[in-house]
This record gives C-alpha cells, sequence and structure tokens, in this order.
C-alpha cells in the first residue's frame, strides 16, 4: 500500500517511507532467493541501495555515515554473493553497481580483484563486514528518530505559544529559543551515537 501510493505522500513523510523499504531489504539482505524487483537478478541488497539513494538525495547532514552505509552496502552485495559460491553473479552485480566514474574506481577495482581470488574471507570484505552495515544503519536510525522527536517538539512549542495568545515578537522569540534547544539536545544526543557506536574504520580511504 506504501509503495502503491508513494506519489501521494507529503515529502516530510517520504524520508520514512524510504527508511521502511530500506530496513525490510537489509532485514532480508542475506537471502538471495527473496526479491523485491521485477529483475530477478538483483538481491535485496541491491534493491536495499536503491532506497538508500533516495534517502541520501533528501538530506545533506551526516554526510559521513551516508557515505560509509552506501559503501557498505555496495560491498556487502559483493560479499553475500561471494559467500553462497554465486561468483559469476557477484562480477554482474559488480557492472550494476559502478558507474565509470573516477571516485568509484578504487573500490570497484578492490571488489572485482575480490571476486577474482574466489576467497569470501578476504580482509576487505571481513572489516566491511554485515555486522557493521547494521551497526551503521542503527546509528543512522537513532539520528533519524532525534530529528522527528525534535520537529515534534517544536511543533508542539509552538502550538503551545499560541493557544496562550503570545503576541507575534514573543511567538518568535520562543520559537527561538525552543529550536536553539532542541537542536542542542539533538546535537548532543548525535555525538553520543557517533562516539559510542560508530568506529573509526577507513571507508573512504
Amino acid at each position: 500500500a506504501l509503495i502503491n501510493g508513494l506519489s501521494k505522500i507529503p515529502t516530510r513523510q517520504k524520508k520514512t517511507v524510504y527508511l521502511c523499504q530500506l530496513l525490510i531489504r537489509i532485514q532480508k539482505g542475506k537471502n538471495l532467493e527473496s526479491h523485491f524487483e521485477n529483475d530477478q537478478r538483483i538481491s535485496p541488497l541491491e534493491s536495499a541501495l536503491s532506497f538508500w539513494t533516495l534517502l541520501e538525495k533528501e538530506e545533506i547532514k551526516v554526510e559521513k555515515l551516508h557515505e560509509d552505509i552506501h559503501r557498505l552496502i555496495q560491498i556487502q552485495i559483493i560479499a553475500v554473493h561471494m559467500e553462497k559460491g554465486y561468483f559469476k553473479e557477484a562480477a554482474e552485480a559488480l557492472e550494476r553497481l559502478f558507474t565509470d566514474s573516477e571516485t568509484d574506481k578504487p573500490l570497484r577495482m578492490k571488489l572485482a580483484t575480490v571476486i577474482k581470488s574466489k576467497d569470501p574471507y578476504v580482509p576487505l570484505l571481513q572489516s566491511f563486514s554485515y555486522n557493521l552495515l547494521i551497526s551503521k544503519i542503527k546509528s543512522y536510525i537513532e539520528l533519524f528518530m532525534a530529528e522527528k522527536e525534535t520537529n515534534f517538539l517544536l511543533q508542539a512549542a509552538r502550538k503551545q505559544a499560541e493557544s496562550v495568545g503570545v503576541g507575534a515578537a514573543a511567538l518568535q522569540d520562543l520559537t527561538v529559543n525552543v529550536d536553539e534547544t532542541l537542536k542542542w539536545d539533538l546535537r548532543t544526543k548525535q555525538r553520543c551515537v557517533l562516539n559510542t557506536v560508530l568506529p573509526r574504520d577507513g571507508l573512504g580511504q
């Protein structure tokens, strides 16, 4: 129902829909018999990547985390195929995943070498594991929920101010104060999540 009605969903709610679709596919990520696309070659993680790309387009914040998750999904698409012994399918997925852009070239070359080795336990795949992908996505969800909470509280504060007849100037001051307080609280939560959950893994190297 969400998919069929997506065009009617307000823009502010699309991110939530995209995230739900992403999580469904991540949950089925290691089951190559599950299909979410008409093209049966497309694995659950490849389908998940398309929704992650949609989420990235909706946001400009947490750019490092976005990049980490994007690359982890790409790596795990190849890793899952190799774990099942589907080396030909891994090579085909690699061709679909990467463009000819220079920014993608280093990772593409590394993954091509991994596929040729036919060893699913090489350091690259072990370092950027499925568990790490799950951890990063959980971190993103924490930030996503904190942002939703902030927006909700700000709207509630504005409604409360209007209900007691606060003047326009006072309402503006209240909105600014509440907004700054909530932003500070969100930044505190973000730092907590980033410091306690996200490892320094050098994905960009």
